[in-house]
């Protein structure tokens, strides 16, 4: 059997992270590090496992979240931020290769398994910020910008391979504008926004117009990530008796929800038909939910569907599902979906390669992994799946 890497003529990986050393913000911003409250080892844990799974939920009501995670678990993130040794599955990921965070080794790990280029995003690099909202939410924009510029330092005279990411706050459409043009300047191609509301106004809110414009006039694709979104959960549903575990499953069902209601913003508030030209990747959300979610607004968009409440009637030029397939790509993710039959049941080059690598959920050979499951499938299709669909809607 041919290796998977001699198969495609290209293979772009629109989902891959880097892990910044542990200390990567005090040594990129002394100054703006020492304003931010220090956070413990159990802390910056919490924030990497858990994130802001409980932020619906008001401060007194919510569960302990060491609760969720299994005390051996736990125990080896924490001896390894104090400066032990590291978790063992995060070793067997690749997290602490030389590949996970030093360029030329990067550069050397995809020709080896024949990949052309990478889209990275943060790992650490994302929690300051997160932090900074909670403590000190005047800070948030400068420890986003200080990401940024680590990371087109960290990456460059590797940006034709390896395309750093740019991470914005629409809260500020006119700092985020300047983010990307510096950033485009320094070789990024993806700008990484918040699949939720910003600053309490939907993605289709006329103030992100000027936004979505400089994204298609730079040619920078839009991308939603796991990273930066979380569903808004009612606050009941985490008090339940004490069964954090079964809170934590409905948050992971509900993470599905993500995707769809800024997609279907971004389509039924007219953003993808004023803005032809804007691609956009979905990113460690899952890919299951995707073939209904094309039949549910499609459904909505039929005038001819008796409904039992006087609404008006669509008016777009285009199928729901139409800017789907012109604008949408939607990535694979190797822990938590099965990539057949769905990549099956969407039309070709919907679905797109990622390896996530280097963290835990990845995988190191995703390429030979996904081009075992889609042994069978046209060969259009495969190369559509490895990267020939996303080097069509990137412009790479």
């Amino acid at each position: 059997m041919m290796p998977a890497q001699e198969k495609y003529i290209r293979i772009i990986d629109v989902d891959s992270h880097f892990h910044e050393p542990v200390d990567w913000f005090e040594t990129a911003n002394p100054a703006l590090a020492a304003k931010l409250p220090q956070m413990s080892a159990t802390e910056q844990f919490l924030d990497i496992v858990v994130g802001d799974l409980f932020s619906s939920v008001p401060p007194a009501m919510r569960p302990d979240p060491l609760a969720l995670v299994p005390e051996f678990v736990r125990k080896s993130y924490e001896d390894f931020l104090a400066g032990g040794e590291p978790p063992a599955t995060a070793v067997a990921a690749g997290a602490f290769s030389p590949a996970a965070n030093q360029p030329a080794a990067r550069v050397e790990w995809m020709d080896a398994r024949g990949i052309d280029k990478q889209v990275i995003l943060p790992s650490l690099g994302y929690h300051p910020y997160r932090h900074a909202m909670k403590n000190a939410p005047e800070l948030a924009l400068e420890t986003l910008d200080t990401y940024n510029r680590w990371a087109a330092e960290r990456l460059h005279g590797y940006s034709e391979r390896l395309i750093p990411a740019t991470v914005v706050d629409l809260c500020d459409v006119d700092w985020s504008l300047r983010q990307l043009a510096h950033m485009r300047a320094a070789g990024s191609r993806v700008a990484w926004v918040k699949a939720d509301p910003h600053g309490g106004k939907a993605l289709n809110h006329p103030d992100f117009e000027r936004f979505w414009s400089a994204c298609e006039d730079l040619d920078m694709t839009v991308m939603f990530h796991v990273g930066g979104a979380r569903a808004a959960m009612h606050p009941g549903w985490a008090i339940n008796g004490g069964n954090i575990e079964a809170f934590y499953r409905l948050a992971s069902i509900a993470r599905q929800l993500v995707p769809q209601m800024a997609l279907g913003a971004m389509i039924f508030g007219g953003v993808l038909e004023r803005h032809p030209k804007l691609a956009i990747i979905v990113s460690e959300l899952g890919i299951d939910w995707l073939p209904h979610f094309l039949e549910t607004i499609d459904a909505e968009a039929d005038n001819a569907r008796p409904r039992l409440l006087t609404m008006a009637p669509y008016t777009l030029p285009l199928k729901p599902s139409d800017y789907m397939r012109r604008q949408v790509m939607v990535s694979v993710v190797h822990q938590q979906d099965v990539l057949r039959p769905t990549i099956e049941r969407v039309p070709e080059g919907m679905i797109v390669f990622s390896s996530d690598f280097p963290h835990v959920e990845g995988h190191q050979e995703a390429v030979a992994l996904y081009d075992a499951q889609l042994e069978g499938l046209g060969s259009s299709a495969r190369e559509s799946f490895f990267g020939a669909a996303a080097a069509t809607l990137m412009r790479i």
